[in-house]
C-alpha cells in the first residue's frame, strides 16, 4: 500500500526534496552524456563527409583534417565553448564508447556522473587493449557509486594493477605531458602554474626557498615568505632588470575622463583587465613599454594613441593588434601578436589594406576561412566581421575582451 507525502509535514518536504536533487542530477548526467555522444556523431560525420564543411575547389589540403577542424569550430560557436573543450568531448567519448562499453551506456543512461565518466576515459586512454574488458569489468560498479575523489584512487588503482610497465615507464610517459599555464584572477592577479617531474619542481623550490630566506634574513626585511617565494620566483623567470631589459609592449587604456580626474572609471592594462587609476597613471608615466590609448567616455572606442610609440613601417599593424588585441574568431583567444593580419574582403575582390578591413586571425582559423566553407563578411553598419559557419550559423567576432 502506498503512502502519499504529506506536503504540511517536514519530513515529507525534505523527502520531497531529496527525491527532487536525486532525479536532477541523474537528469544533468544524461544530458551532459548526450552532449558528448552528439559531438561524437557530429565530428565522425565530419570525418567521413567533408564535403559538408569543406569546398573540395579551395581545398589545398586533407580534406578529413579539415573538415573535422571545420566542424569543431562549428559546435564551439554554437556550444560557446573552446575549440579544445570540443574536442576534449570528442576523446571522451570515443574513449569511453570504444573501449568502456558498458559503462558508456550507463553514463548515457545518467546513472554514472559525468566526473566519473571523464576519469574512466583518462584511465582508460593510458591501457593497452588487452586490458581493456578487465577493467571495465572492475571499475562499472564504483563508478556508479563513489563520489569523483574516491573513484579516482580506485580507478588508478585498478589500472596500476593491471599495467605491467615499470614506475620509469609511466614517468616517461608523464613526463610528455609536462606544460605551464596561467589563470586570470581578481583584483589584477594572475595564477601561474606549472606540471613538471617532481625532482625539477622540488629543485626549484628549494632554490626558491633558499634565496627567499636569505632575504628574509635581512634586518630591514618587511614581507612575510611567502611574499619573498612569489617575488623571488618572479624575478628569476624575468631576470633581474626584467623591468627595463625584457622586450615586452603591453597597450594602457584609459577613459579619457578619468584622466581629465571627473571620473573613477577604471583603466584597462592588456592582458589582464580592468586596474585602479593609480597603477594606470604611474604606469603612463614611468613605463616605456607601455602604450597609452584614450577612450571616448561613451562609446568607449579608442580616440587617440601615444604618437611617440608609432613606427612609420609598424604602424597600422601595431594600430591593429591594440586595437583588436585577440584573435577575431568566436571564443578565440589567442594574443593578435601570435596572428596574421588577414583581409575580411579579399584584396582580389576589393579589398583594401586599411584597419577597417584587417583582423587578427590565428594559423588555425585563418586555415578555416581559406580551406573551408567557414566565411566571413563585414555587415553593413556594424564594426565587427561576421563569420558563418558551413552549416549556416552566424556570430559576431567577439568584442575586445575587457
Amino acid at each position: 500500500m502506498e503512502t502519499a507525502l504529506d506536503p504540511m509535514a517536514p519530513e515529507s518536504r525534505v523527502l520531497f526534496g531529496i527525491a527532487e536533487a536525486e532525479v536532477a542530477q541523474h537528469a544533468q548526467w544524461r544530458s551532459s552524456a548526450n552532449v558528448f555522444a552528439a559531438v561524437d556523431r557530429v565530428l565522425v560525420e565530419a570525418g567521413s563527409h567533408p564535403e559538408v564543411f569543406v569546398d573540395p575547389v579551395l581545398l589545398r589540403g586533407d580534406p578529413e583534417d579539415f573538415g573535422v577542424r571545420a566542424a569543431v569550430a562549428d559546435l564551439a560557436v554554437r556550444l560557446n565553448m573552446a575549440e579544445g573543450t570540443v574536442r576534449d568531448y570528442w576523446h571522451i567519448a570515443q574513449t569511453l564508447r570504444k573501449r568502456t562499453p558498458a559503462l558508456w551506456a550507463w553514463f548515457l543512461d545518467g546513472e554514472v556522473s559525468t566526473q566519473n565518466a571523464r576519469e574512466t576515459a583518462a584511465v582508460a586512454a593510458e591501457l593497452p587493449q588487452q586490458f581493456w574488458a578487465e577493467f571495465e569489468e572492475q571499475v562499472v560498479g564504483p563508478a556508479r557509486v563513489l563520489a569523483p575523489a574516491r573513484f579516482r584512487a580506485k580507478a588508478r588503482g585498478i589500472r596500476d594493477r593491471l599495467q605491467t610497465a615499470t614506475l620509469s615507464e609511466k614517468h616517461e610517459v608523464a613526463v610528455a605531458l609536462r606544460r605551464v599555464w596561467k589563470e586570470s584572477d581578481r583584483d589584477g592577479m594572475a595564477w601561474l602554474g606549472a606540471y613538471l617531474p617532481a625532482e625539477m619542481l622540488e629543485l626549484a623550490m628549494t632554490r626558491i626557498d633558499a634565496i627567499a630566506f636569505q632575504l628574509f634574513s635581512e634586518s630591514d626585511e618587511t614581507r612575510t615568505m611567502a611574499q619573498l617565494r612569489a617575488d623571488v620566483l618572479a624575478d628569476l623567470l624575468m631576470g633581474a632588470e626584467s623591468s627595463t631589459s625584457v622586450g615586452i609592449s603591453l597597450a594602457l587604456t584609459i577613459p579619457v575622463m578619468a584622466l581629465l580626474g571627473q571620473s573613477d572609471e577604471p583603466a584597462v592594462l592588456q592582458g589582464v583587465g580592468p586596474i585602479d587609476l593609480d597603477t594606470a597613471r604611474r604606469l603612463g608615466a614611468r613605463s616605456p613599454s607601455v602604450t597609452r590609448l584614450l577612450t571616448h567616455p561613451i562609446t568607449g572606442e579608442i580616440l587617440a594613441m601615444d604618437p611617440n610609440q608609432y613606427r612609420c613601417d609598424a604602424e597600422m599593424t601595431r594600430w591593429i593588434r591594440l586595437t583588436q588585441p585577440v584573435c577575431d574568431f568566436p571564443n578565440c583567444g589567442r594574443p593578435a601578436r601570435q596572428c596574421d593580419l588577414d583581409h575580411t574582403l579579399a584584396r582580389v575582390d576589393g579589398g583594401k589594406t586599411a584597419a577597417q578591413n584587417l583582423s587578427p586571425r590565428c594559423r588555425p582559423h585563418h586555415g578555416l576561412k581559406h580551406q573551408t566553407k567557414w566565411q566571413v563578411t563585414t555587415q553593413p553598419g556594424k564594426t565587427r566581421p561576421t563569420w558563418t559557419s558551413p552549416t549556416g550559423h552566424q556570430r559576431d567576432a567577439d568584442p575586445p575582451p575587457f
